[in-house]
């Protein structure tokens, strides 16, 4: 019997992550006040940003290949369970008046290891639980519901924080997480190819290098991890300094953010269509190559324009494609990933996308020192159309799509 795709594993998924989606947003706001009220540092709050990103740069490749030899279920409720202890730690912290900055970056550090391990494993089950040719309306709906999140979340999120309190919504950050673990420990989690095995140095070690020659020796990887790395280096950093460029514009904080909801709400309805509406391989090749190629000229368009309503028109179609795109290379990449080594070989792929996201944001950064961050923004996405036009277009990208 075929397995349905809103079965019961994947509905608890969606369940738990939602729930501890909705805390992770409420504490990010809540967090990032606490620390400018208190030092006036917005240097500091890009620590933090930078601090998850380099550890999961550094150490996911690495950590793909321990979840491999593990019981996913217990690092997935595991992970969860730490930081939920930790949050509600530091929620009693703030609510005695103790909780102070190093305190705030040892959190940081110990969620960022922790989501080093639990993504992996997310990641991987989702191939188990999800029936194969439902796979893009299965993240689709996954998206999907994190999108509304972000997008209700981006809306009120300021507003609860300061009814509630810091301590308060840090609290309840810790409560998602555990409500979170609760739902993930009735998920029946099919044992991996290499679970059991001794976990050790050398061992982690040999399966990292297994999984770089791996990538390397299946055509359809070669050509994606390095085409991934070399697009998110050139246009992945504008999404990093959208503040400053609004700034720059002439807009307001507020106008700033109805611009992030712009872009939210255009992604929840490409992957709503995704979830509703099951298109065939040829389709899903045309969309990702349309799409693709698509917005590097509409974000182009939505960076030079200075009035807001256009820009925003713009951001709207921009992110709906850019969201329609890697909506169906994300899935079928997932589908290519070897069974017996799934955890290390998606750590690699994600360690490179992560890495030329956190190089662009450092290098977009420093250029809109020297010159205007519209200028910046537009000439990178320019320079993204070969490289898009290369990845799109290949014979073997059209044959991947097609078969997985």
């Amino acid at each position: 019997m075929q397995k349905r795709l809103l079965n019961k594993d994947y509905v608890l998924m969606l369940q738990g992550n939602a729930v501890s989606a909705v805390g992770d947003l409420l504490y990010s706001v809540a967090i990032g006040y606490w620390v400018y009220e208190q030092t006036g540092s917005s240097a500091l709050m890009g620590v933090m940003s930078s601090i998850a990103m380099f550890t999961f740069m550094l150490l996911a490749p690495f950590a793909g290949t321990i979840v491999d030899k593990c019981n996913r279920k217990v690092i997935i409720v595991g992970m969860d369970v730490l930081r939920g202890v930790v949050m509600l730690l530091i929620g009693a912290l703030a609510y005695t008046n103790k909780l102070s900055v190093p305190w705030v970056l040892v959190t940081a550090l110990i969620a960022a290891l922790s989501t080093v391990f639990f993504s992996p494993a997310v990641s991987t089950l989702m191939l188990d639980i999800i029936p194969h040719d439902d796979m893009v309306r299965g993240q689709s709906i996954h998206s999907g519901i994190t999108s509304v999140i972000n997008l209700v979340g981006k809306a009120f999120s300021g507003v609860l924080v300061a009814f509630l309190g810091v301590p308060l919504v840090i609290v309840i950050n810790g409560i998602s997480y555990l409500i979170s673990a609760l739902t993930e420990a009735f998920i029946h989690v099919p044992k991996s190819v290499q679970q059991g095995q001794k976990v050790t140095v050398k061992g982690v070690v040999k399966d990292f290098g297994i999984a770089i020659r791996t990538v390397f020796s299946n055509p359809a990887l070669k050509l994606f991890v390095p085409c991934v790395l070399i697009l998110n280096l050139l246009a992945s950093g504008p999404s990093s300094l959208m503040l400053p460029f609004c700034m720059e514009k002439g807009f307001t904080v507020d106008m700033y953010g109805y611009l992030l909801s712009v872009q939210t709400a255009a992604s929840l309805l490409c992957v709503t269509l995704f979830g509703i509406i099951k298109f065939s391989p040829v389709w899903r090749y045309r969309i990702m190559s349309f799409s693709f190629c698509i917005s590097c000229v509409t974000f182009v368009l939505m960076f030079a324009s200075n009035l807001f309503v256009p820009m925003s028109i713009f951001a709207f179609i921009s992110s709906l494609l850019n969201a329609a795109g890697n909506t169906v290379f994300n899935a079928a990449l997932m589908l290519a990933l070897p069974n017996e080594n799934r955890g290390a070989v998606l750590g690699f792929i994600q360690a490179a996308s992560t890495g030329g996201s956190a190089l662009s944001a450092m290098l977009f950064g420093l250029l809109g020192e020297a010159f205007p961050l519209a200028l910046v923004f537009i000439a990178g996405n320019l320079i993204t159309i070969i490289p898009m036009l290369y990845l799109c277009f290949h014979p073997l990208t059209k044959r991947f799509i097609l078969s997985h």
